[in-house]
This record gives structure tokens, C-alpha cells and sequence, in this order.
């Protein structure tokens, strides 16, 4: 099973035999700026979490819609029993409650440098260009694109990966694309989803799409197709079709349901990839290391704060003034810290790729409200919890 529901968040367990398609709608529960909640993609193939009080979601002909934050009750409540703790989510272990981080004074733990890793997408040539093509065809192709010179000397480079190794040595190479060259990183992400690039796709793509395409829309599109892109139209429907077409009334689409816009969201959710990548440096701790890394970090008490969590996968360490620790139980693909400073302010905390027995810093503000998160493993398990420090 590719998604999972959990209580505060919506799991995606994608993988590249697995490709996870859904539409996730920024449209929060509780009154937070839309511009600071950043937009999803729409099409995933690595494990992916994302909150259900900040997103709306679509997947599968199902639609979810948000939800406010679940939590168990604080463990200083008289009210103690609580479905958190009965019955769990489907595919979810139960929930454990721990009060208090495990070192309540300072403790010696060893610091290190870790990269720190992004997310984003790009569109792999390797899956949208004709097998039929070989590397000289390909450039061709690419030279009567309706594209600019810098597009295609970008575009360019990426048939000479293509042709030059394996998927694995592809994704090195982008990959230091992404963390050393910006401009050629802004292509692959922002710029290359473009309608432009269909004379190098298979047909089956595009086939699908013309079928059912209002014949009044398609009318009122072609004269604003270039000619290569129209010669690939043309030659992916039959003549009976394309008769009616031009025949047919022409009718102006309603904003993003013309063909051009339909076509450029159709490439991006089939054919994009996720890609993690290097992108600046993070702290983190272990209770091991070189005697020259170790430093005393100043724990306090932590007797009020409440940490409950499904399974085993991630403990609270403890909390110093202006800091809250976390140490890992498992290796974890992704795991994200949604801190609530008020009911309108979220300050949100995301790692990739981390090993066992790690330990992460985020920061603790004490008027804070409280600490809701989720993650996965690397072995697929969903797993969710809460901190909590005030009893509401």
C-alpha cells in the first residue's frame, strides 16, 4: 500500500516501482499565510510526508480534506484513556508516552558537521525521449526546438549524460548539477517542463491526452502551437480527427485547461524525479566520537514535557533554553518538526537521510504551544508524535 493516513499527516511510501500521483492543495486548517506554506509536487518517488491541517489532498478518486491537529491527552490530564493509545491508525504501531527527555542535566555529546540534504525535481531524459531515437537524432530534435540557445545548449548536456553511463551515473551528475551550477539547476526545475520538448517524447504520451481534449479547445490552441510541436499533433491523432478539429468552433478554455498547460502538468507529474541533494551544513550530536568534538551541552529539566509516538523510531533526548533534542532509533528516510508558536505561526524543520543513533537539534521557543511531527523509515514504516508541554 502506497499511502497511509496517519492522524496529523499523510504519508506517501513511493519508490521508483512505485510512483506516488496525488494533488495536495495548500488550504490550512488553522489560519496560517498560504504564502508560507510551500507547494507540493505531484508526482513523488521517494517516501514523501506532508501535514493534513495545512493541505488539502487528491489521490486515488478520493479527496481528504484538512483536519485540525490530534494529540493525545497531556500526561498530567485526569483523562488518560484515549484512542491514541487503543487503537491505532491502520499500519501504525502503538503509541508509546514517555514524560521527560532522557538527560535532564548537561551531557557531554560530540558535535559534527552533516550535509544537509534538499529535495527537488527534474525531468530525466532518459525517461521522456524516444527509445527509437539514438544520440544523433536526439540532437537534431533538439535543434528545431522553439526553444532559446541557452535551453538547448542545457539540453545539450543532458543527452551527452544520457548517452554516456547508467541511471546511477546520471543522478551523481545532476545531482552536482543541483548543488554546484544554479543556472543549469533552474532549468531542470523551473524551466524544462515545457510543451516545447514533445517531438522527443514516445507517442503513447501524448496520445492519451489529445483523445479526450475538447474539440472547441483544441481549435482555439493549434495557430498558437510552433510547427514542430504541431507536426507531432498531427501525426499522434488521425486525419478524421484532425478534420473535425479544424472544422469545429473555436472556444477560448477556461485558465490552466488548454492544451499547452495540460500537456507541460502532464510532463511534470509522469515524468519528473525526486532528487535529494546537498545544500549547506547542519549540527548534529552523538554520545560517541573524537575527543576533540565533544563539548557539554546544557540539558534541563524536561519533567512536564509529554513525548508520545508510535513505535521506536525516534526519542526526545531532552531540551536546553533554546533547544530541543531528538535522538534517531532507526534509519530514517524523512522525518519533519512542526512546531506551533501560535495558532498562526508554524516554524517547520526537515532532515532526509538520516542513520541510527543521530542526534538532531531544532529550536524551542517556551511560549511555544506545542510539537507535532511525522516520518519514515528506510524500511517504509510510517511512524508520527507529539511533545507537548502545557496542558490545554
Amino acid at each position: 500500500m502506497i499511502y497511509t493516513q496517519g492522524n496529523n499527516y499523510h504519508f506517501f511510501l513511493a519508490d521508483m516501482d512505485s510512483v506516488a500521483r496525488f494533488v495536495a492543495t495548500p488550504l490550512p486548517f488553522y489560519p496560517i499565510p498560504l504564502k508560507e506554506i510551500p507547494s507540493l509536487p505531484s508526482v513523488s518517488t521517494n517516501p514523501i510526508v506532508f501535514p493534513r491541517f495545512l493541505y488539502s489532498l487528491s489521490y486515488n478518486r478520493q479527496s481528504f480534506e484538512p483536519v485540525p491537529i490530534s494529540t493525545p491527552p497531556y500526561f498530567q490530564s485526569p483523562i488518560q484513556k484515549s484512542e491514541w493509545f487503543q487503537k491505532p491508525k491502520p499500519g501504525f504501531s502503538l503509541t508509546k508516552r514517555i514524560v521527560g527527555g532522557q538527560k535532564q542535566n548537561p551531557t557531554n555529546l560530540y558535535r559534527s558537521k552533516r550535509e544537509k540534504f534538499n529535495q527537488t525535481k527534474y525531468l530525466s531524459l532518459r525517461d521522456i525521449v524516444n527509445p527509437e531515437f539514438d544520440e544523433k537524432k536526439v540532437l537534431e530534435t533538439i535543434d528545431s526546438l522553439y526553444v532559446d540557445k541557452k535551453s538547448k545548449l542545457y539540453l545539450n548536456r543532458l543527452v551527452a549524460i544520457l548517452f554516456s553511463g547508467t541511471k546511477e551515473e546520471e543522478l551523481k551528475i545532476i545531482t552536482n548539477l543541483f548543488r554546484f551550477e544554479t543556472d543549469f539547476a533552474q532549468f531542470l526545475n523551473h524551466q524544462m517542463f515545457t510543451v516545447e520538448l514533445i517531438p522527443l517524447i514516445h507517442g503513447i504520451f501524448l496520445q492519451e491526452i489529445l483523445r479526450n481534449h475538447d474539440e472547441r479547445f483544441f481549435r482555439y490552441i493549434l495557430p498558437r502551437l510552433s510547427p514542430p510541436v504541431l507536426d507531432v499533433v498531427r501525426k499522434s491523432i488521425s486525419k478524421n480527427k484532425m478534420n473535425q478539429i479544424e472544422k469545429s468552433p473555436s472556444q477560448k478554455p477556461p485558465e490552466g485547461e488548454d492544451l499547452i498547460s495540460i500537456i507541460e502538468s502532464e510532463l511534470y507529474k509522469r515524468f519528473a524525479r525526486n532528487l535529494y541533494y546537498e545544500e549547506g551544513q547542519i549540527y548534529t550530536f552523538r554520545e560517541y566520537g573524537e575527543a576533540e568534538s565533544k563539548e557539554i551541552i546544557p540539558f534541563e529539566s524536561s519533567e512536564k514535557f509529554d513525548f508520545c509516538m508510535n513505535g521506536d523510531f525516534l526519542s526526545f533526548f531532552g531540551k536546553t533554553k533554546t533547544k530541543l533534542f531528538f535522538k534517531t532509533s532507526e534509519w530514517i528516510d524523512s522525518i519533519r518538526f512542526d512546531l506551533f508558536l501560535t495558532r498562526k505561526e508554524l516554524e517547520t524543520n526537515e532532515f532526509h537521510r538520516l542513520p541510527k543513533d543521530l542526534i538532531l537539534e531544532i529550536p524551542y521557543y517556551e511560549t511555544g504551544l506545542f510539537l507535532v511531527g511525522a516520518g519514515i523509515t528506510k524500511d517504509k514504516k510510517p511512524f508520527e508524535f507529539s511533545l507537548l508541554w502545557f496542558d490545554y
